[in-house]
């Protein structure tokens, strides 16, 4: 009983290796699954590659000392989110009705409008990001979830 007692409080102070334990297990399952034809090959490779990625902003997300990180990601991540959104629009606009510009247009111009649009889309969505963050929005948002911690100051 003992030793069940001492591997508990190893679990407790370093709950990262169990999570990262059960991956490997899990992984180890998906990949039999699929060379037996029960589980896809997509979502092998999905778990394979998605759920370290998970475990690691997980684990990393909650730490003080990363929370610049982690502000960087959430940076990351909205300008995904919401620039793509702007990019298809303007896409649409410049190419896709009759009387877009580029409509009919297949030269050099046409790639510099595509790599420009792509550029202020992706970029003007960091920015908007950004700009809440440093409002406080979307920290306060996270506080509440839980996902963001205050750091504790030992004074």
């Amino acid at each position: 009983m003992e030793k069940i007692r001492k591997l508990w409080d190893e679990m407790r102070e370093h709950p990262f290796w169990l999570a990262f334990g059960i991956y490997i297990g899990m992984a180890t399952e998906q990949w039999l699954g699929c060379l037996k034809g029960y589980v896809l090959l997509e979502r092998v490779l999905f778990f394979t590659f998605g759920a370290p990625l998970l475990l690691f902003s997980a684990y990393y997300i909650r730490k003080p000392e990363h929370h610049m990180t982690s502000r960087k990601i959430i940076i990351v991540g909205g300008a995904v989110t919401f620039g793509f959104p702007i990019w298809l629009f303007l896409v649409y606009v410049l190419y896709t009705p009759t009387w877009a510009p580029f409509h009919s247009h297949r030269s050099i111009l046409n790639t510099v409008a595509i790599i420009l649009t792509t550029v202020l889309s992706y970029g003007g969505a960091a920015y908007l990001v950004d700009r809440l963050g440093r409002r406080g929005y979307w920290p306060g948002v996270l506080k509440v979830c839980g996902i963001l911690q205050e750091a504790t100051s030992d004074e």
